[in-house]
């Protein structure tokens, strides 16, 4: 109850001052002042003409010329001027591009183990498809491949063994093994990673 009494009473304060308001419009407009803030008793404007001195062109100044029968208007210039035309750079020119044939390219070599040198190790022709065992006996699996008929036989191998005489499994890992040459340093070892199918 006390909410719409509160309601009521904004209300009608609301209410009194726009009276106010409307009042005091009302009043403004009824001594003859608009909005403008001019006289509504004043019908027509008048304009008084202004006697403003000729004005002279200073010595050496070029006339503006009158570009319709010497009626004077304040936006004809006189002949429009001719454009510049853009400075034109000239385009530089190339040398001939002279190839050089690549060099040819020199045989790597690589260490053996007592240091000489000796032609790089045959690349590893199988794929590491995974591992098992347990941490300290790790087991590695290979896929090898037959020429001309796909996919070959699997082939598991530990740290330290040697595949054909040629190939050290040197470390097994998560996703790589390292692969080591029989008679090569170890700077020649890979790492051959997990085969994607």
């Amino acid at each position: 109850m006390a909410q719409r009494k509160d309601e009521q009473t904004r209300v009608k304060a609301l209410l009194a001052v726009l009276a106010v308001v409307a009042l005091g419009a009302l009043a403004f407009t009824l001594h003859g002042r608009g909005l403008s803030g001019a006289d509504r008793t004043d019908t027509a404007i008048s304009y008084e003409p202004h006697s403003l001195p000729e004005l002279a062109l200073r010595e050496g100044a070029a006339e503006v010329v009158a570009g319709n029968g010497g009626a004077r208007n304040p936006f004809t210039f006189g002949a429009p001027p001719t454009p510049t035309p853009a400075p034109r750079t000239p385009v530089p020119t190339r040398p001939p591009v002279v190839r050089t044939p690549p060099p040819t390219p020199t045989p790597r070599m690589a260490r053996g183990t007592d240091g000489t040198m000796k032609p790089p190790p045959p690349p590893f022709n199988r794929d590491y498809i995974g591992h098992f065992g347990p941490v300290d006996l790790q087991v590695a699996a290979f896929r090898t491949h037959t020429p001309n008929v796909g996919d070959g036989d699997v082939e598991v191998a530990t740290v330290g063994e040697i595949l054909d005489g040629t190939y050290i499994v040197r470390e097994i890992g998560l996703e790589s093994v390292t692969i080591g040459y029989v008679g090569y340093d170890r700077s020649e070892d890979t790492r051959v990673p997990l085969a994607e199918k």
